[in-house]
């Protein structure tokens, strides 16, 4: 699994400079544009791929089922799993907790109005990260 993010990590880095989120996502399906710039605005300058098969890629990741959602972002050595808020990304890539993969906004929360994050764990177990 590590070795998948390394290598997904470096893909995702066009320029040494230049941090850089690498958003993977479904051919039939596309990222709200609002959450693209919200990225582009507050994270990093993403670059959008489509894939048949987004699901090998969330497996070999280690993104529990329960929290898939529509599309899978690499950021540096971490993965973050559908339409993450930006803010919690942000705090996220501050602390960069022991032992965590990355955050997820599973698809079940994209409708919500108070939309619950996850945090992942190398050992498929997440537990709740916050509400945005």
């Amino acid at each position: 699994m590590k070795k998948t993010l390394l290598l997904l990590s470096m893909l995702s880095l066009a320029d040494a400079e230049d941090l850089k989120m690498q958003i993977y996502k479904p051919v039939t399906s596309s990222c709200p544009a609002s959450w693209v710039s919200d990225v582009e605005l507050t994270i990093a300058k993403p670059e959008i791929t489509s894939l048949t098969d987004v699901k090998s890629l969330k497996s070999s990741i280690g993104i529990p089922r329960e929290l898939y959602s529509c599309n899978t972002s690499i950021l540096g050595d971490y993965v973050f799993e559908g339409n993450v808020p930006p803010a919690a990304i942000k705090k996220f890539m501050n602390e960069k907790p022991a032992g965590a993969i990355g955050l997820s906004l599973p698809a079940s929360q994209n409708d919500e109005a108070v939309k619950k994050v996850y945090i992942m764990y190398g050992d498929k177990t997440y537990k709740l990260y916050g509400t945005y």
